[in-house]
């Protein structure tokens, strides 16, 4: 399925666009399904919601987490035929198993996330370097314009970056770094490596940036399952209650000092 240069540049930079993975009809239909899970209502035990404040204090929907149980035709037309499972078992060469879904909305006037690792070992006390691929799905067409992702090529073998408590890689590291941005055209899959550092600016366009990224991990590293993942998760990062604090919604974040190339 997936070619050697195609294998080689995951290896060399650390992830991979798989173009028009999903064809327009099913492109169409998983963009509807999306939609559908931005209206569900909170739920206390079922999936997780997480909501933001927009500048102008409107409540709008962030992300969300463990929805693919509850939505059957979303999860069908994501995994049914297998092809993102093989291809990520390709590039990992091994089994893997899916850790988790998370739907990143990024609708207008959303914010953005700081130069980070998406090390999911980490909170869970594994000490080796447990690697994970995200194989993100393009539901928009996405780039620097509507908040989409930059990546750092090639440096996902170098463990973890100096961060923050809150994960940010600190400013002077993440500056040193060559950042390029990720263009993709809904019903594309990007794939990378958990290691891979990448950040994404606020969407203050008036087009959505929705993704959907499925987390998966080596069958050969031991790790919580996806249902440990999303007891801990509920824990830890408690999501939204039935009745919104709004006061206490994350802004929009506005200020970066990353230097992006000339395609910006």
């Amino acid at each position: 399925m997936l070619t050697e240069a195609q294998q080689s540049k995951w290896n060399k930079d650390g992830y991979l666009r798989l173009e028009k993975f999903f064809d327009p009809a099913k492109r169409d239909k998983i963009s509807r399904y999306v939609e559908e899970v931005a209206r569900w209502d909170v739920s206390s035990d079922k999936w997780m919601l997480w909501f933001e404040k927009t500048s102008d204090s409107r409540k709008i929907i962030s992300k969300a987490e463990n929805f693919l149980d509850y939505h059957a035709p979303l999860r069908d037309a994501l995994l049914a035929d297998g092809r993102i499972r093989i291809a990520v078992e390709t590039l990992l060469n091994e089994k893997t198993r899916m850790l988790k879904e998370l739907l990143i909305f990024k609708y207008p006037d959303s914010g953005g996330y700081r130069p980070h690792q998406d090390i999911y070992h980490v909170p869970h006390k594994i000490p080796e370097r447990m690697v994970h691929a995200i194989a993100s799905i393009a539901v928009d067409d996405s780039g620097p314009g509507n908040g989409g992702l930059f990546f750092t090529p090639a440096r996902h073998k170098e463990g973890m970056f100096p961060m923050d408590a809150g994960g940010v890689i600190h400013p002077e590291i993440a500056e040193a770094f060559a950042w390029e941005p990720v263009r993709l055209k809904a019903g594309d899959v990007f794939i990378f490596d958990d290691y891979a550092p990448h950040y994404s600016l606020p969407n203050k366009s008036d087009r959505s940036r929705r993704a959907i990224h499925l987390v998966f991990q080596r069958a050969s590293t031991e790790g919580p399952t996806r249902t440990e993942y999303n007891r801990m998760k509920r824990a830890y990062n408690p999501p939204e209650e039935a009745v919104a604090d709004l006061e206490n919604l994350k802004r929009p974040k506005m200020a970066y000092s990353i230097a992006t190339d000339s395609h910006v």
